[in-house]
């Protein structure tokens, strides 16, 4: 037991060393860079991603409550295609959609602007 505690005692010592700077290693050589990942750049613009209404139904492969609300809106002939997540929100209101389809859009309002 006094060894695990001594092991224990020693690698929260170095991991305080090495986050806060000192030990010789950067804090990236700590952890290699994730090649899922994406290079960070810029975010788009809203002319360069396009309307929130068209990208919305043109997210064929979601799940969930976003698979949902895709299949609403393709059905919709008075779906704003070229209106903001706010415009959306308004056709939800009026067809009366329920909280989850809100919910649904909010998290789709981060993706698009996340481009």
């Amino acid at each position: 037991m006094k060894d695990k505690t001594k092991l224990t005692d020693d690698l929260i010592r170095e991991l305080n060393l090495q986050c806060s700077g000192y030990g010789g290693i950067r804090n990236e050589e700590l952890v290699p860079a994730d090649s899922r990942l994406r290079q960070m750049g810029r975010v788009e613009s809203p002319a360069e991603r396009g309307p929130f209404g068209r990208w919305l139904v043109r997210q064929q492969a979601a799940k969930g409550l976003l698979a949902r609300l895709v299949s609403a809106a393709n059905a919709d002939p008075k779906f704003p295609l070229d209106g903001d997540p706010e415009a959306v929100r308004d056709r939800l209101r009026t067809c009366g959609a329920d909280g989850n389809m809100f919910a649904a859009i909010d998290d789709a309002e981060l993706d698009w602007l996340s481009l």
